[in-house]
């Protein structure tokens, strides 16, 4: 525990460095929600009612400002760091370190996350107040939320880092990533509610791990969850659990894959 938190503290300093990129955000997304907020006025305005597939005027404004407060807990540059450490060589120098490159990436992840609660999610959440006030959100709603997406963190994390190690085969894997990103955001339903998918395509979705990484987490967010069962938090828990255990059954097999390919390609 000791090393993770040295870790930790290597990474506040490096990322400390670049401050002035989670404020751009901050200065950045209220536009967003200016820009919904007329937009979905106008919509509910025309249709003469106050709510659409489930969402009232201030949960439809707020959603895609919700991705941003989602991804100051899930984001990571864990796919992207690992596939720069495997062509550029640097991965043998983290094999060589006597602290496992699994947790040391892991330690940036939650020290990055860390300053954006400071950075980004907080000074976000005023600016954005002040602008459209959240009346959905409570305390309680807000606690729900919180297991929620932490354990959401970890399973992007997993999937960031099998990502990551498939640079190994494919030697340059940035347009994988990239591909990917657009991918999870439209099957994450971050772009608009899954609420608007056919519901053949929610029915695939519902077996991949992207809505428990971004649309599960957003709707606690807009504690969306009170108009479904009691026990939906429960079963989304386990599915996210059950999402850890098995990418993180797949990381391990890739791993002693990857580290055995690594040290002959190496001699």
């Amino acid at each position: 525990m000791g090393k993770f938190i040295e870790s930790m503290k290597v990474s506040f300093k490096q990322l400390f460095v670049y401050r002035w990129t989670f404020a751009m955000s901050v200065l950045t997304q209220p536009i967003l929600l200016i820009v919904n907020l007329i937009l979905f006025t106008s919509i509910y305005t025309y249709n003469n009612t106050t709510e659409i597939k489930g969402y009232t005027l201030e949960q439809i404004a707020w959603y895609s400002i919700s991705l941003n407060i989602v991804n100051a807990f899930i984001w990571n540059n864990v796919a992207h760091d690992i596939s720069r450490d495997i062509v550029s060589g640097d991965f043998a120098m983290h094999l060589l370190r006597p602290y496992p490159f699994f947790r040391f990436r892991l330690a940036e992840s939650v020290a990055s996350r860390i300053i954006a609660q400071f950075m980004d999610f907080l000074p976000g959440m005023v600016i954005y107040s002040l602008i459209l006030f959240p009346h959905f959100l409570t305390p309680l709603s807000f606690i729900k939320y919180v297991p929620i997406a932490l354990l959401a963190s970890m399973v992007n994390y997993l999937f960031s880092f099998i990502l990551g190690l498939t640079a190994m085969s494919l030697k340059n894997n940035t347009s994988i990533i990239w591909l990917n990103d657009l991918f999870i955001y439209i099957a994450g339903g971050a772009i608009i509610p899954m609420e608007f998918y056919p519901d053949w395509l929610n029915r695939i979705l519902d077996f991949l791990p992207f809505k428990y990484i971004i649309y599960w987490p957003i709707q606690f967010f807009l504690n969306k969850e009170t108009i479904r069962p009691p026990e939906m938090m429960l079963r989304i828990v386990l599915l996210e659990l059950l999402w850890i255990v098995v990418l993180y059954i797949i990381y391990k097999i890739m791993w002693k894959t990857v580290t055995k390919k690594f040290c002959s390609a190496g001699g």
